[in-house]
């Protein structure tokens, strides 16, 4: 199972920064997020992000490793994060915005109860209302 441990800046391997930035991805530009590396074994395998954060809502986001995709990591991940945001954070509402072409992201999101919502382009966007998660349904 994986490990979800909190990044700050002052913990985040100048590494796992420049493979994630270089790959496109920007989990450095929300101040209001919360961030986490995902581990397993002791092993960075990528990140995971809820960010937009309001009282109710928020933002997912996440980035596995090529070389270590394809191992369930990912769908592991955000399903704790979800538990993190219904439980501990308050948050009601989870929004995801997926590209419609990434049929691995979009088998993490449904298999953790995310709808679609929108389908916008070359995008979609699924959503998970917490309320029944909190309630352990």
């Amino acid at each position: 199972m994986v490990q979800l441990v909190r990044i700050t800046d002052d913990n985040l391997a100048d590494d796992i920064y420049k493979e994630v930035t270089a790959a496109g991805v920007d989990f450095f530009s929300s101040d209001k997020q919360y961030l986490w590396a995902i581990t397993f074994r002791g092993k960075i395998v990528g990140l995971v992000s809820l960010y937009n954060l309001s009282r109710t809502s928020a933002d997912l986001g996440y980035w596995i490793k090529k070389t270590d995709r394809r191992q369930g990591y990912a769908k592991q991940a955000v399903a704790q994060v979800v538990f993190l945001a219904a439980h501990d954070l308050g948050v009601q509402t989870i929004h995801a915005v997926v590209r419609r072409d990434n049929l691995a992201s979009i088998s993490v999101i449904r298999a953790n109860d995310f709808e679609l919502s929108l389908k916008m382009g070359a995008y979609c966007e699924y959503v998970l209302k917490l309320a029944s998660k909190k309630a352990g349904k």
